[in-house]
């Protein structure tokens, strides 16, 4: 049996009802063998409490474990991105005959990636609902926390739609819970492995799905791998590679000519603007294969990992 700490549910009980929903998927789904590995020391407060602390926990093998389930998980799995859901359930929003607030806060976080500024996505990311739990203790204005957080907002929206009469009120909360489940996936993946599990809010109509990967190895030396499946041009990877504070090593792979012609004809403003903020590109590539070239060296110098959903 899990059991909820009550030190953990004091704090998160106001923001967590349901406790992580992400969470409650996997072990509804586990066999009895792996809630009894799972709850030698581990029980459901003390996941979520740590959610709260941004603390790491000792227990590799739990977390491993933990991890893979939550990964493998035919629920889970199936999930399509955090904007698509944020689309459905604004387009759901707009059929309604008397707006709710939540339809335009929706709308305003969820804006073109032509637009994007790297202020503005600090800002995005900080309310993007994935660090609620450590905001809320860090924060000197909870109540400027609770109308800006998109998690928070959901919360409240689920609990104000509940007890109403909206025509299309289940249609709204199935997209809701959805959101809420997709957000809880996040910040649990972020706590099993030690990372930060994020979004990015904005709308890329030529994407299908993507992520970035951000690995922080020791004598300051940075390492991103992106990877973007376009619809009109398929699957594209790139390995950037930054050291010296300021030197840019940038690997492609792609297999569709016409985006590589794109990309080889737009180098010349990239080098531009790249050493109009001081970075040096000092060696741009086209590759046939996903390269290996930094694996050793992430492997034996990393320090922190990211993965970065789009």
């Amino acid at each position: 049996m899990i059991n909820l700490n009550n030190t953990a549910a004091k704090h998160l009980q106001l923001i967590l009802p349901n406790t992580n929903k992400a969470l409650a998927q996997v072990l509804k789904n586990a066999s009895p063998e792996e809630l009894q590995t799972l709850t030698q020391s581990k029980d459901l407060g003390s996941i979520l409490d740590s959610l709260l602390k941004r603390a790491t926990t000792s227990d590799t093998a739990q977390n491993k474990l933990l991890l893979e389930l939550l990964k493998n998980n035919p629920t889970l799995k199936s999930l399509s991105n955090a904007n698509t859901t944020i689309k459905e359930l604004i387009q759901t929003l707009k059929q309604e005959k008397n707006p709710l607030s939540l339809e335009k806060t929706l709308e305003n976080f969820l804006t073109n990636i032509k637009e994007i500024n790297p202020k503005e996505l600090k800002t995005k990311m900080q309310t993007s609902g994935l660090f609620l739990e450590s905001n809320i203790k860090n924060t000197q204005n909870p109540k400027e926390l609770f109308s800006s957080d998109i998690k928070a907002l959901l919360l409240k929206a689920h609990d104000e739609l509940a007890n109403s009469t909206q025509t299309n009120k289940q249609e709204i909360l199935k997209h809701i819970d959805k959101l809420l489940l997709q957000i809880d996936y996040n910040q649990l993946v972020s706590h099993l492995s030690n990372a930060s599990s994020l979004y990015i809010p904005y709308e890329w109509k030529d994407l299908k799905d993507g992520n970035i990967t951000l690995k922080n190895a020791k004598d300051d030396r940075f390492f991103c791998d992106i990877h973007l499946n376009l619809k009109s041009y398929g699957e594209l990877d790139l390995r950037l590679a930054l050291f010296q504070n300021d030197q840019l090593n940038i690997n492609i792979n792609t297999k569709s000519e016409a985006l590589k012609s794109i990309l080889q004809q737009n180098l010349p403003t990239l080098k531009k603007q790249l050493l109009h903020v001081n970075i040096t590109p000092k060696e741009i590539r086209f590759i046939n294969e996903k390269s290996n070239i930094y694996e050793k060296q992430i492997n034996d110098n990393l320090a922190m990992d990211f993965e970065v959903k789009v």
